[in-house]
């Protein structure tokens, strides 16, 4: 009875590493960027618009994540629309970013209007006004083309973690050099268990760095970093950095089969649901039958 046991121990150690093996030797790349609520003007989208095009010469697929500012100028203007709706159908994600409430005023970001907090906790002085709960925002940001399925939300910080909208499957978080690679991990924000990649902020590291990292990681391992709109247009010579890193990637997998999305990256990395359930009741049908058998090896 302890061989069988054995043997069925090793078969549900084989199931688990076939279900979460990675289906590329090389690891996951990915770029994120944020659209944040005080560019959404047309100059950016164009900057935008140059971006993705850079993107698409290399075989690089963006998540980008939008702010509501941004998905009201859009959806109020057909020929955006119709510009982010082909970034979409030809595998780009469309993601999306939350400045929220009180990280705003720990740190002077710009809130959105948008906070699961209760009204009546939000400050008289804040020059932003309160427009609706999470709800309200899944909503507008849905107005998109495709699903929503993961953002960067940032909230990390004290009652923000009420701010998790139910229907986002994947989050993205971080700005340090030391958090471009890496595996997904298992969070909770406000009593829901998330799915969690970490990214680090292109700008805080060199190319080589970023290169560097990229060639040291290993199969399996998600390199992810996060610009900023503002980021790109702020000069010829930071668009160039993008430019290049695009290449770089290109140049490591002309094919793309790993420059991917956030929510690409997570499903190729995280264990499906369904996946856990088939190897546990394979584990349990074979120790069910491991201990109906009797000493000799007769049922």
């Amino acid at each position: 009875m302890k061989s069988h046991r054995a043997w069925a121990l090793a078969a549900v150690l084989a199931l688990v590493n076939i279900a979460t093996r990675p289906l590329c030797a090389a690891p996951y790349a990915v770029f994120v960027v944020h659209c944040e609520p005080q560019n959404a003007d047309i100059k950016s989208f164009n900057e935008l618009r140059e971006m993705v095009e850079a993107a698409d010469e290399h075989q690089v697929k963006l998540t980008i994540d939008f702010t509501p500012p941004w998905v009201e100028m859009i959806v109020a203007a057909d020929p955006l629309l119709a510009s982010v709706t082909q970034w979409q159908e030809a595998g780009h994600e469309l993601g999306v970013h939350h400045h929220p409430y009180w990280v705003s005023q720990s740190r002077g970001t710009r809130w959105d209007g948008y906070t699961n907090t209760p009204q009546d906790q939000i400050s008289a002085d804040n020059p932003t006004r309160y427009i609706g709960d999470m709800d309200d925002y899944m909503e507008l940001m849905n107005q998109l083309p495709g699903s929503r399925t993961s953002g960067t939300l940032g909230i990390n910080y004290g009652q923000d973690v009420l701010d998790w909208p139910n229907d986002l499957l994947y989050s993205a978080e971080g700005h340090a050099f030391d958090e471009i690679v890496g595996r997904p991990q298992m969070v909770e924000y406000g009593g829901k268990s998330v799915w969690q990649m970490s990214h680090g902020l292109f700008w805080n590291a060199t190319p080589i760095q970023i290169q560097s990292a990229y060639e040291d990681a290993g199969s399996g391992d998600i390199v992810a970093v996060v610009t900023h709109v503002s980021n790109y247009e702020a000069s010829w010579a930071n668009a160039q950095d993008i430019k290049d890193y695009f290449a770089f990637l290109s140049s490591k997998d002309p094919l793309g089969q790993s420059l991917v999305t956030v929510t690409e990256a997570m499903n190729r990395t995280v264990p499906e649901p369904a996946t856990a359930s088939s190897v546990l009741l394979g584990v349990l049908l074979i120790l069910g039958r491991c201990s109906r058998r009797r000493p000799g090896g007769k049922q």
